[in-house]
């Protein structure tokens, strides 16, 4: 017997296949801008081997961003394929979408770099800030509050 959940998962395959094929035949031009506009979050998508696909989602983000004012633009036209058409073999369009797909593939490389200096700022300043306040606390209480390692020795003064 398959429980309630089981069956609720073996359903969604078939569920995003029947909802894509309705788009595929309700919005053929959406579609064929879309099926070429996206073809860099396709292969984010297939070589991604981080955990959380986060190159995908950093590629799609910045993809669907550079495509956007040309579904906007197919859209308020005439949403027909001979725009559609018109639309990807222009040269500044794919120039357009594929730029944003780039910088998403720049920002998933360039960002792990400016979050570790950004992280390694911090700790300095927080290395920082507890040290002045153990000077403040040595200043109140004396050096009896140092660790044996830490307190100044008689025989080296």
């Amino acid at each position: 017997m398959s429980t309630p959940l089981q069956r609720r998962r073996a359903t969604k395959p078939l569920a995003i296949a029947t909802g894509a094929l309705v788009l595929l035949f309700a919005a053929l031009p959406t579609t064929t801008l879309l099926a070429v506009a996206m073809a860099p979050t396709l292969g984010a998508f297939i070589g991604d081997t981080t955990p959380r696909r986060y190159l995908t989602k950093c590629v799609a983000g910045m993809n669907l961003a550079g495509t956007i004012p040309f579904l906007h633009k197919l859209w308020t036209t005439s949403h027909d394929m001979a725009t559609a058409i018109a639309l990807v073999t222009d040269l500044y369009v794919w120039l357009s979408m594929y730029s944003a797909a780039a910088v998403g593939w720049l920002l998933f490389l360039g960002f792990p770099g400016v979050v570790a200096m950004v992280r390694a700022l911090n700790a300095r300043r927080r290395i920082y800030m507890l040290r002045e306040q153990q000077k403040s606390l040595i200043n109140e209480w004396g050096d009896t509050i140092l660790p044996s390692a830490e307190a100044p020795r008689a025989d080296h003064q």
